[in-house]
């Protein structure tokens, strides 16, 4: 279902959007929706996952579609785990910063607790168990941090990862998978920064981004905050959505050529 529904919102994301016929096909093919008559059901069920609409002649878009890229709120993610996957492993610390009209309009920041951390973790984040032993329950965390999210924009610096990683992490705690749309800052930074590589500690260093504890969650999502800024500051003119601003992001989506 959560692939059906990427795509019907990216659908939804694009400059023709989607007609509300086909919406509602998409949603019946998703079993969100029964008959027609549910219609305002399905939407209630996507913007609670992460994504406001607008629609204009019977024609639906997501809201970031008509919204100036300035003016958007945006999430900025960064999460530290004792392993590579979320089937086997776990989050160990989430730190997010709300971000809109170019201020920090508010913060996320939280250990996890977790009774199990490889040495190679520890040696590289400084997160001990001892941190973590009275730390909230990964269920209630993610629980936190969905409501800290809701319909922002979800920015990480290698996005797919943060993003993959705390999406499925809900589904198996018994929390609804992600919806949101999402932005990669190491792509976004390939398109508007200069420089021989994009790793986050390198541009850190090349944009003198003066912040410490890498591989902290807060301290390296605020850090990705400072490279977004620097590309903000590099976009093209004609830029001026939220989905505009994804696209541009994106590597694997090229413009059309006008006829």
């Amino acid at each position: 279902m959560k692939d059906k529904l990427d795509k019907t919102i990216d659908k939804m994301a694009s400059k023709e959007g989607i007609t509300k016929d086909n919406f509602i096909k998409d949603c019946k093919d998703c079993s969100l929706i029964i008959n027609n008559n549910e219609y305002n059901n399905a939407l209630e069920f996507i913007c609670s996952n992460g994504i406001d609409t607008v629609e204009k002649d019977q024609i639906l878009y997501t809201k970031s579609r008509w919204t100036n890229f300035q003016k958007d709120t945006y999430c900025i993610v960064d999460i530290e785990t004792n392993g590579s996957s979320p089937k086997n492993s776990q989050i160990i610390e989430i730190g997010a910063i709300k971000y809109q009209n170019n201020e920090i309009v508010d913060k996320f920041n939280s250990f996890v607790y977790c009774d199990f951390i490889p040495e190679y973790i520890e040696k590289i984040t400084h997160i001990s168990k001892n941190d973590l032993k009275n730390a909230p329950k990964i269920r209630n965390v993610l629980g936190d941090f969905r409501d800290f999210l809701s319909n922002c924009v979800f920015i990480a610096h290698n996005v797919n990862f943060d993003y993959n990683f705390i999406s499925q992490s809900l589904e198996k705690y018994g929390h609804q998978q992600l919806l949101n749309r999402k932005l990669c800052t190491i792509n976004l930074a390939k398109k508007t920064i200069q420089s021989e590589k994009y790793g986050l500690s390198y541009l850190k260093e090349k944009l003198n981004i003066n912040i410490g504890d890498h591989h902290r969650a807060y301290a390296d999502a605020l850090s990705a905050l400072m490279i977004l800024k620097t590309s903000l500051n590099n976009l093209p003119q004609d830029i001026k959505t939220t989905e505009d601003l994804i696209f541009f992001s994106n590597p694997n989506k090229k413009k059309k050529k006008k006829k």
